[in-house]
């Protein structure tokens, strides 16, 4: 039954299982938080922002938008600089390591809510008449 546990696991976590480590340390549970965080508060963002487009009102709502968004993105850039140093810390590979796809995906949109954060920031006032 363990050499088909051993076939089934990929083979870093195979390496940090013979090394006694445990696969899902304290830092990867933190990462995770943080990230995980940073889109709710992003999807509340975008409901508050979507739900004052439909009552009318999105004056009053372009500040805690802009707070919320701040907020992820500082949750976000957070996770996104422990993740890579954790991560090569603890693996004791002579090898270059390459991050996923998925990590590239998180700073796109860390940077695209910076972004939209930044246009909420901007003066309401002066472009609410073109609507």
């Amino acid at each position: 039954m363990s050499d088909l546990h051993n076939v089934l696991q990929p083979k870093s976590l195979q390496l940090q299982a013979k090394a006694g480590s445990a696969v899902c340390s304290y830092w990867q549970i933190a990462t995770l938080a943080l990230l995980l965080g940073g889109a709710a508060i992003i999807l509340i963002a975008f409901l508050v922002g979507l739900i004052s487009i439909c009552v009318g009102s999105r004056r009053r709502f372009y500040r805690p938008v802009a707070v919320m968004l701040f907020a992820a993105v500082v949750l976000q850039v957070c996770s996104l600089v422990l993740y890579p140093i954790k991560f090569i810390e603890t693996v004791s590979l002579k090898i270059y390591h390459e991050f996923n796809w998925g990590y590239g995906l998180a700073w796109g949109a860390t940077i695209f809510s910076f972004g939209g954060a930044i246009l909420y920031c901007l003066n309401p006032k002066n472009y609410e008449d073109y609507y």
